[in-house]
């Protein structure tokens, strides 16, 4: 499911194109934001669905290396197949259901899901589990081959970015998901295809509200963040910086269930992947500066245990 994190760059991605595009207005916004999130689902699940495919490439793969090397018939000890992942994703009913519900299918591009087989099976660490006895931890190899090879597919993204405007921009998000599902299959006792909210009326209400007050507090929040950015031209900041400190200032203000502590180690954290390299020691620097005097002014109002403490 989407971490409020997550949740916090979908908004970000959101209003990136909303300060850089004209005559895109908050209505639009929120559309896209909604919609946006509902597809990366469809994502999810279609990376999922991606694997099986794969798998029954390399059934296909076995039947024809074994009709052409009779003699010196190469031996598969293990396959991609018949780990214990793919083997309950490809019978779980969940799933099934959730495919069938959102059309998920790659018929149409089976000719990208061949040329990833071909590049993961070039893999040392793919030919190392199917063609040796080499001791191997089921999980770590197969979240290897997903990050090595699944999740650098050219063209299988190329896919992606042809299929969906809203896959595209949710394809990093989609990954973290799969990766978590791969995880939680071999560390829980009670393993799920993953539900995209962990409780998705109030998850909806936190993205919207926090584009909307971002949006509606624009001019004040700008001359908030110049006030604490002398030395800097405040047009010469890195968009993805000023919307990045505009919506930390509109959890500080906003969100009074959000600690200060929580807001400031997500955008710290959120800057490292969403920006520039030096963006984190900057935000950091603002940010520490911005809370410190709202504080002062007293316009910092939290609620609950432990949550003014930053």
């Amino acid at each position: 499911m989407l971490a409020r994190r997550h949740l916090r760059i979908r908004v970000l991605q959101v209003l990136y194109t909303y300060y850089q595009s004209e005559g895109y207005n908050v209505t639009k916004a929120e559309k896209d934001l909604v919609e946006g999130t509902s597809r990366l689902y469809e994502l999810y699940l279609a990376l999922l669905q991606l694997l099986i495919e794969l798998a029954e490439q390399e059934q296909l793969y076995r039947i024809d290396v074994a009709s052409k090397f009779i003699v010196n018939k190469r031996e598969f000890v293990r396959s991609f197949e018949k780990t214990a992942f793919i083997s309950w994703l490809k019978n779980d009913e969940q799933f099934i259901d959730n495919c069938k519900k959102h059309k998920i299918s790659w018929q149409a591009d089976m000719e990208a899901v061949g040329k990833c087989f071909y590049k993961l099976r070039q893999h040392p660490s793919y030919r190392d589990f199917t063609m040796t006895n080499t001791e191997v931890v089921e999980m770590d190899w197969l979240l290897k081959l997903y990050k090595e090879e699944v999740q650098q597919s050219e063209s299988i993204n190329g896919v992606i970015e042809e299929k969906n405007i809203w896959w595209a921009e949710s394809l990093e998000l989609a990954h973290v998901m799969v990766i978590k599902t791969i995880r939680q299959f071999y560390t829980t006792d009670q393993p799920a295809i993953l539900p995209l909210f962990k409780d998705e009326a109030d998850d909806r209400d936190f993205m919207i509200r926090l584009l909307k007050e971002t949006i509606k507090n624009d001019k004040e929040w700008t001359s908030i963040i110049a006030e604490r950015t002398k030395n800097w031209e405040v047009d010469r900041i890195a968009l993805s910086d000023m919307i990045m400190l505009k919506m930390a200032v509109t959890e500080v203000l906003k969100f009074d269930q959000i600690p200060l502590k929580v807001t400031l180690n997500e955008y710290i954290d959120i800057s490292k992947d969403y920006s520039t390299p030096q963006s984190k020691v900057f935000i950091n620097g603002v940010l520490d500066k911005i809370v410190e005097e709202l504080r002062k002014e007293d316009k910092v109002k939290k609620t609950g245990r432990g949550l003014i403490e930053s």
